[in-house]
């Protein structure tokens, strides 16, 4: 619509978030008031649609009268519990796990291990468009970040087909390329970049697009690693991709113009200005790029935090960082209701949610606790029941509750249940070794580029590498020795284990320039997505496929 002026537009643009999502908006802060309520017959409406699938059969579905029968009748269930019944509905169409047959299969490798597919009903995919047009709603009434343009990092489409012709892929990337050509207008970056498949030219792409629009009011991706990663790929291919502004192509011809519909169009006048602040600065920040920023959408939680502290200087003074809420690839868990204070909303009308105390799960005691339960700052790992045939499922991932909305729990991601360690029965958390890495980096003016902590069973002892400009030998000592006394604090039973012996001391190695990168690419290409990579800083040392020890400094 190019004869349509700016503020027209923007009109058209709060129009469509506005309107429908106003009314979902108020309906969730409604369940909100009763949230037992709104499980009870989101559970009855789950049961009843299912009971005559070979699952809900199997179990019961159809005597089953609350939640105590449903916990009763149905154990916990892993994805590898699922699996046959995905596949075998995918592959002849019973109805193995829902009545509604999936029309499409969020694929996700997890941290570990072989591909999940999640199954996603046509249904599913409306549900998963409303819960975005809520999310933008909430975010439209609390900032300016539809001023402008749209930056938004997002999966492939379509990467493959399923045994039974099914296709899998991203259903973020799906809905992506179902937008109207005019809302799809406020977006930089085309659909078809995310199918480039090779990583560093997907970001020579990202860049190109990113660097040739000005006027970005808004920044969505899952992970902040994303935009660090591509601001390091801003400024070591400067020259290049101010001169892709300049003519319209990137560096690589195979991925110019004519690949991704011949979108990137040429801009004298824009690469000039980008060359300009360049040569004022030696290299550019967002700032710089994208003076107009006024909100970045993204996780703000767990290991994110590191990525985002590296970011945030990097940032405009007026950007406001927002947190995206609990989002996986089983579903959405809550939308951020409140972007000024970071208010995520646990989706209540459309996922049956149960809760395990934290130290009990690990413990190995089974109490179960249903929404209204939940206590103010515990902590606890979740499992979820969805309209998609997701039933008690474990989603491995620890939630804090932050506080309430109305009469409902709100949450926050703290870290996946695998960043967990125990050689010796310390039981060393992710949230321990990140807060106790970045003082202990920040007292000494260290800005870590990436880091991870490897727990190794066979010596006993954890290892510590991190990529950051080096400091020298006395110092690196000193580093090491304070990280472990953190760690001994935050945890009496590390703390006992190194009295004893029992582990040997923390040691630290420094990585060579470009590691992380090095490291997420090679899990991206072993089938992570790079929208939603999540990096574990702690991990055990066997189940870790990258050699970090090849990649230390020597000497």
């Amino acid at each position: 619509m190019p004869s349509l002026s700016h503020s027209a537009r923007r009109a058209l643009l709060t129009a469509a978030i506005n309107l429908a999502p106003r009314w979902h908006y108020g309906r969730l802060i409604d369940a909100s008031k009763q949230p037992a309520e709104a499980q009870s017959a989101l559970l009855g409406n789950i049961l009843s649609s299912n009971a005559e699938t070979d699952f809900g059969k199997r179990h019961g579905f159809s005597r089953i009268k609350g939640v105590e029968d449903f916990r009763a009748a149905v154990p916990v269930q892993t994805y590898e519990d699922l699996r046959p019944h995905i596949e075998r509905q995918e592959l002849t169409g019973a109805k193995s796990l829902t009545a509604e047959q999936p029309v499409f299969y969020h694929r996700t490798s997890g941290t570990v291990g072989a591909p999940k597919d999640i199954p996603v009903t046509k249904s599913g995919l409306e549900r998963i468009k409303r819960h975005q047009r809520i999310s933008a709603y909430a975010q439209s009434r609390g900032s300016k970040v539809f001023d402008g343009r749209i930056f938004a990092v997002t999966g492939q489409a379509i990467e493959g087909r399923m045994p039974g012709g099914s296709p899998f892929g991203s259903a973020s990337g799906l809905l992506y390329e179902a937008q109207s050509r005019f809302v799809r207008s406020r977006y930089v970056l085309p659909p078809a970049l995310s199918a480039i498949e090779d990583y560093e030219a997907r970001y020579l792409a990202m860049a190109a697009f990113g660097l040739l629009e000005p006027n970005v009011s808004g920044i969505a991706t899952a992970n902040p690693s994303t935009l660090t990663k591509l601001l390091s790929v801003i400024n070591e291919r400067s020259e290049q991709l101010i001169e892709a502004v300049a003519t319209g192509r990137l560096p690589d011809g195979e991925f110019g113009g004519d690949r991704l519909g011949g979108s990137l169009r040429a801009d004298a006048a824009r690469a000039k200005e980008l060359d300009a602040a360049l040569g004022a600065k030696g290299q550019l920040t967002y700032r710089d790029i994208w003076p107009n920023l006024r909100g970045l959408v993204t996780w703000t939680g767990g290991s994110c935090g590191v990525s985002l502290a590296k970011l945030a200087e990097s940032l405009p003074t007026r950007c406001q960082v927002i947190e995206l809420g609990y989002l996986a690839s089983e579903l959405r868990g809550t939308v951020n209701v409140d972007i000024r204070s970071n208010v995520c909303l646990p989706m209540l009308l459309d996922s049956v949610f149960e809760f395990s105390e934290r130290d009990a799960w690990e413990a190995g005691r089974a109490d179960f606790l249903s929404l209204h339960e939940l206590e103010s700052r515990r902590e606890y790992y979740l499992f979820v029941t969805t309209i998609d045939g997701l039933y008690r499922y474990d989603m491995n991932d620890v939630v804090r509750v932050t506080g309430m909305k109305n009469a409902t729990p709100t949450l926050e991601f703290v870290q996946k249940g695998k960043g967990i360690t125990s050689i010796t029965g310390e039981k060393l958390s992710e949230t321990q070794v990140l807060e106790a890495v970045n003082r202990a980096l920040a007292d000494r003016d260290i800005q870590p580029e990436f880091f991870v902590m490897l727990a190794d069973q066979d010596s006993a002892s954890y290892t510590l590498y991190v990529e950051a400009r080096v400091p020298d030998v006395e110092q690196a000592s000193d580093i090491a020795n304070d990280l472990d006394c953190r760690l001994r604090a935050a945890n009496i039973e590390y703390d006992g284990k190194r009295s004893s012996g029992r582990l040997a001391p923390l040691d630290l190695r420094w990585l060579r320039r470009g590691t992380g990168d090095s490291y997420r690419a090679e899990r991206v290409a072993g089938g992570q997505r790079d929208a939603q990579f999540k990096y574990l800083h702690l991990q055990y040392a066997h189940e870790c496929p990258f050699d970090f020890d090849g990649a230390a400094q020597r000497g």
